[in-house]
């Protein structure tokens, strides 16, 4: 089973090599990945002008959302 954690957009690799997990801010190793294998705010990396966006900026358009699904609903 493929874990969303280590293709994540919101997760940034760091120089030691290992992940970081932007939302939650934790350092991102199985363990931690098979346990928010459910993540909500999981994301596919997203891309620019053929960049990718930085971790900062995909957690930014994650956010909001999820910010915009809460908003909906009978009025």
């Amino acid at each position: 089973m493929a874990v969303k954690c280590f293709s994540c957009g919101i997760a940034e690799r760091k120089a030691e090599g290992k992940l970081w997990c932007h939302k939650y801010k934790i350092e991102i190793t199985d363990v931690t990945a098979k346990e928010k294998s459910d993540c909500y705010y999981y994301i596919e990396p997203q891309y620019e002008d053929g960049e990718p966006l930085t971790a900062m900026q995909t957690l930014m358009i994650k956010e909001c959302e999820v910010a915009s699904r809460r908003m909906r609903g009978p009025v």
